[in-house]
């Protein structure tokens, strides 16, 4: 009767063992699906961005920003855009470093560091709610201008602000090329160029970003272990642009992304309001 009992209670525990076992693989399973659809779609967004700025010289956060802001927390997205930016921007420089602009490039890294600087600590203090809000708006202002007033010359004064503003962006969600570029497009010498200078600008801008965000605790080395494949479809994606020529203008290109951007503005404005 006891060896009964003992062999009842033997077979209760073994099936709640089983049972915890079945549910804790369950949701180990449900984890890595999630992380893995997570990471497939930074690899899709940051592929199609850096295609396209491959291509033009900037905009690869701004198209991925657009798809991204429709499914994952604005935080995530600027933290993922940190890690592909910088070896996209790296490969990209690295490529055509024979274009390199050092006038232009030193010209610019007095006002877009203290702004980056300032840029960050913005990014760690405030919510993802009223960043969402700032970025909305901030992606509107843009579309609106390249549609609009793209070819505007602005005065001296004006451009240094440009620079400036670009560094804060480029430091909450490391969308600092469309200001920069503005101020300061007419001076290279051809596109390859202005690609190669600003691509080192980013790498530059997210060497400063990287250790600040960590002496903040914004960084966690578990989330670059599960996206650090997503690179390697950008990489491929990078040397796409270099080959394929678009049968569309690049004037007709930049609209088309322009449009996307209000609605991707709209939809960052969406979840705050």
């Amino acid at each position: 009767m006891v060896k009964s009992r003992a062999k009842t209670s033997h077979e209760k525990t073994s099936k709640k063992k089983k049972i915890f076992f079945i549910r804790l693989t369950d949701y180990d399973l449900q984890f890595t699906t999630k992380f893995m659809s997570f990471a497939i779609l930074i690899a899709i967004s940051f592929s199609a961005g850096f295609f396209f700025e491959s291509i033009i010289g900037f905009g690869g956060g701004i198209i991925a920003y657009a798809i991204l802001g429709f499914f994952i927390d604005l935080k995530e997205m600027v933290i993922a855009g940190l890690y592909v930016g910088t070896l996209a921007s790296a490969y990209i420089a690295a490529s055509d470093f024979k274009q390199f602009d050092k006038k232009i490039f030193i010209s610019l890294i007095p006002l877009s560091l203290v702004g980056t600087v300032f840029g960050v600590l913005i990014f760690s203090r405030f919510s993802s709610q009223s960043l969402a809000f700032l970025l909305g708006i901030l992606l509107i202002i843009l579309a609106v201008k390249t549609i609009f007033f793209d070819r505007v010359v602005f005065p001296k004064f004006f451009k240094n602000k440009l620079i400036f503003i670009g560094g804060i962006s480029h430091g909450i969600f490391g969308l600092g090329g469309p200001f920069v570029v503005n101020a300061i497009k007419n001076k290279f010498k051809n596109k390859s160029s202005l690609r190669t200078t600003m691509a080192v600008f980013f790498v530059l801008l997210n060497l400063v970003r990287i250790p600040q965000l960590l002496w903040q605790n914004q960084l966690q080395l578990e989330f670059f272990i599960t996206i650090w494949w997503t690179i390697i479809p950008v990489f491929i994606a990078i040397k796409l642009g270099h080959l394929i020529h678009l049968k569309i203008s690049e004037d007709t290109f930049k609209k088309g992304i322009a449009i996307m951007t209000i609605f991707a503005g709209l939809k960052f404005l969406s979840k705050v309001l």
